[in-house]
């Protein structure tokens, strides 16, 4: 009976030894915040497929530059690839990113929401869009990223930002 007792401790104390090592290698689990100030676009296309003269149908290029009170982000940059499709600056959209971190790592994942644009009495505007994003990947320290959040922003005449919170394991 002894030998079967030890025999069974030592078999709990395994089953515990490996757990413990598979949670170690799960990853550091982060929620992170930042704002996402909106650069000039690097290139910009746009197309009316002629069904309203309002309609346009738009994809760009952009980047980037994040503040954040995570270390790892903070300063980063990223580069936007959008595809949009609006009537009057109203619409869906969806996208692609990739962040470029100072030691050399990204990141990488997608994004999809809507964007309302109004236009005042005095003619200035305003655009503010919302959405989900999910990170699927990236190189070195986040090669394995998992996770996704959501975004709002807004936009006037004078500059462009989006605040961001993604919950993320690495």
């Amino acid at each position: 009976m002894t030998q079967l007792r030890r025999g069974v401790v030592g078999v709990i104390a395994a089953f515990v030894v490996v757990s413990l090592s598979f949670s170690a290698q799960a990853g550091e689990k982060k929620k992170i915040m930042g704002t996402n100030k909106q650069g000039p676009p690097i290139s910009r296309t746009v197309v009316y497929p002629g069904d309203d003269p309002k309609h346009e149908l738009v994809m760009f290029v952009r980047r980037d530059t994040t503040t954040s009170s995570d270390p790892d982000h903070n300063e980063t940059e990223q580069i936007v690839y959008e595809q949009s499709d609006q009537v009057e600056g109203t619409g869906t959209h969806r996208g692609y990113f990739r962040r470029l971190f100072k030691n050399g790592d990204t990141d990488y994942g997608s994004y999809e929401g809507t964007t309302k644009r109004t236009v005042k009495e005095d003619g200035s505007w305003e655009a503010t869009w919302e959405g989900t994003s999910k990170m699927t990947g990236g190189t070195g320290k986040f090669k394995n990223i998992k996770g996704g959040g959501t975004y709002r922003g807004k936009a006037t005449a004078e500059g462009a930002s989006t605040e961001f919170e993604v919950e993320v394991e690495y």
